[in-house]
């Protein structure tokens, strides 16, 4: 009995698979699952389904994949399809599209004439093309612009104009350098008038404010050498101020005496004027090695600053003095610290610098009541700027070292660009500079912030002009500024640092003018409306450019502005048109022009 029904269950089984190919799987899957259903229910009966298991879960575990992937690709592409359309429509991409192509446009009559806007020196035929271009009655290229000089190149046509302009209207920097009365101040006095008054050689509806630091070593009690740029006040509409040291103030009243237009005041500080950054330059605190007492006085300063921040004051020239005499300082650290301070109360208003005297033999100081002229306060210096006014911080005194003018020059050029000055423009002149720039800290102080300046000329709206014989002083000044003007000198040293640091000199300029002459076959300048650049040849382009400088007469310069717009050229291709052309790389022979005002710097003959 058992074996029939064991043969005819076989029996029935393989009738069954015989039956159907395609219902075999769906057997083969109810076997697995009735195998592993009972399993729970009947332990005594494990050993047998897992002898068995292999061979049916065979066959699903290799045909399952097939079904997945035959499943996967009926659902996976309407997904994908479908985020596209959810995250971006078509009509948003398009007007992404057409927004972004709108911040590429370019205009061509705009961006010309925003460059010609902003270029310092500039010619006549670059003026008449700038005020046909479109959009220039409004945008007004050339509003304030004065006569610098003439091109005497000999390359111009005779028949066009060889005026050359400056630009007053933008920001600019000049460097003047050359030998003892070859025209350096003569050219820096010419930038003066053509910025603080208006005459015949410009056009200056808004006349700027100036300031210029002076300082020379030649200085006696019964005189010297006033500032050349004080013969301006022949200009009845210029207002020369005088800024001299308290100890020389005598002396410089009678020097400056022979101008009618010209008031001698003392430079005063106020206690208000110096800050924690002021305080520091006139230390000459670096980042480097320091002396110990100098490290006390900067966590002073930092301490002072910190305070300052929380109550909303200003910075206390007297508190200051007060924690500083609470240090244990030995007499050794005392005199250096002694020495600058003195330098600094010597300039500030009396009441205010003696309010604390920390220099007593009682440690701690003790206060004082401060002094009165009159019955009357004292005040410090006015720094207010006013149109047609030029400052002179004239430091010439035997008590006033290099390095102590430098400190000084440092603060008040601060204090004159922190005026508030948004409708007047700014012009600041160092006048014969390599008398008081050297090594010393205090002078990279003030080289550092005149960087700064000129750095940041556009955003103070500031004119840098710099006179100096030795362009040595400081080779970072000649990378930065626009202008480079050069009169004679005879010096292998001062041609290598020119060489070093000016694009019209470098080696790599006279290849690429040589390029340009091979692809175009004639020479730039043949098809130019205006004033072209002047060639050094060839050869070596140093050697070629110190014969040149050496036969240069007084008051002829040579001039380098790779910024500066000299003519209008055709443009290339079949539309034609025209486009200015730049200096760039080439190089400017020009006589500085007449002054307008009196001439001080000429030489006294016997």
């Amino acid at each position: 009995m058992v074996s029939f029904a064991s043969s005819s269950s076989a029996s029935l089984t393989d009738k069954t698979g015989s039956s159907s190919g395609s219902d075999s799987q769906d057997d083969s899957s109810s076997e697995e699952e009735s195998s592993v259903s009972p399993r729970p229910s009947e332990p005594h009966r494990q050993t047998a389904p897992r002898q068995a298991a292999p061979r049916p879960s065979a066959i699903p575990a290799q045909r399952a994949p097939s079904q997945q992937t035959e499943l996967t690709p009926s659902v996976e592409p309407s997904r994908q399809t479908q985020r596209p359309a959810t995250s971006m429509a078509p009509n948003t991409v398009e007007v992404m599209r057409a927004s972004h192509l709108r911040l590429l446009e370019h205009h061509p009559g705009m961006d010309e004439l925003n460059e010609i806007r902003t270029a310092p020196i500039f010619t006549e035929a670059v003026r008449q093309y700038a005020h046909n271009i479109p959009g220039s009655a409004t945008a007004k290229p050339f509003s304030q612009y004065g006569l610098l000089a003439g091109d005497i190149s000999g390359l111009a046509e005779q028949d066009s104009d060889k005026r050359v302009f400056w630009n007053i209207s933008a920001p600019s920097s000049f460097f003047i350098c050359g030998s003892q009365g070859s025209g350096k101040s003569h050219t820096l006095s010419c930038l003066l008038e053509n910025a603080l008054a208006s005459c015949e050689a410009n056009v200056l509806p808004r006349p700027l404010t100036g300031i210029v630091f002076h300082y020379d070593t030649f200085i006696s009690d019964t005189g010297g050498s006033p500032c050349e740029a004080a013969w301006l006040s022949s200009n009845k509409d210029i207002k020369v101020r005088v800024l001299c040291p308290p100890t020389n103030i005598r002396t410089m009243k009678r020097m400056y005496g022979r101008f009618v237009n010209v008031t001698v005041e003392e430079l005063r500080l106020n206690e208000s004027d110096l800050n924690t950054k002021r305080m520091l330059d006139l230390m000459a605190v670096t980042s480097g090695g320091m002396p110990l007492y100098l490290h006390v006085v900067n966590r002073i300063l930092r301490e002072l600053r910190v305070s300052q921040q929380r109550s909303g004051g200003s910075f206390s020239y007297s508190k200051f003095k007060q924690m500083l005499a609470l240090e244990q300082l030995t007499d050794m650290q005392l005199a250096p610290l002694k020495q600058r301070l003195d330098t600094l109360e010597s300039f500030m208003v009396e009441d205010q610098a003696k309010a604390f005297d920390m220099f007593t033999p009682k440690r701690g100081g003790t206060p004082n009541g401060g002094k009165k002229k009159n019955g009357v306060p004292q005040i410090g210096t006015d720094w207010a700027p006013r149109s047609g006014s030029l400052t002179i911080v004239d430091l010439s005194c035997p008590c006033v070292t290099a390095e102590m003018a430098c400190s000084l020059f440092n603060i008040c050029l601060s204090l004159f660009l922190e005026q508030p000055c948004d409708d007047v423009g700014r012009v600041i002149a160092l006048d014969e500079a390599h008398k008081y720039m050297n090594d010393s800290a205090e002078c990279q102080t003030l080289t550092e912030a005149l960087l700064a300046t000129i750095r940041l000329q556009r955003h103070l709206g500031a004119r840098v002009v710099i006179s100096t014989q030795e362009p040595t002083i400081s080779p970072k000044l000649l990378d930065l500024c626009s202008v480079t003007v050069v009169h004679r000198f005879t010096s292998p040293d001062w041609l290598n640092a020119l060489r070093k640091h000016l694009a019209g000199v470098s080696n790599g300029a006279r290849l690429l003018e040589q390029a340009q002459k091979t692809q175009l076959g004639v020479p730039d300048e043949d098809e130019v409306d205006g004033i072209g650049a002047l060639s050094l040849g060839s050869g070596d382009p140093g050697m070629e450019l110190f014969s040149r400088i050496v036969a240069l007469r007084v008051g002829e310069a040579l001039l380098f502005a790779p910024s500066a717009v000299v003519g209008v050229k055709r443009k290339e291709g079949a539309n034609g048109g025209k486009d200015v052309k730049r200096l760039a790389h080439g190089v400017m022979k020009v006589r500085v022009r007449n002054r307008t005002t009196a001439d001080g710097g000429r030489s006294i003959m016997a």
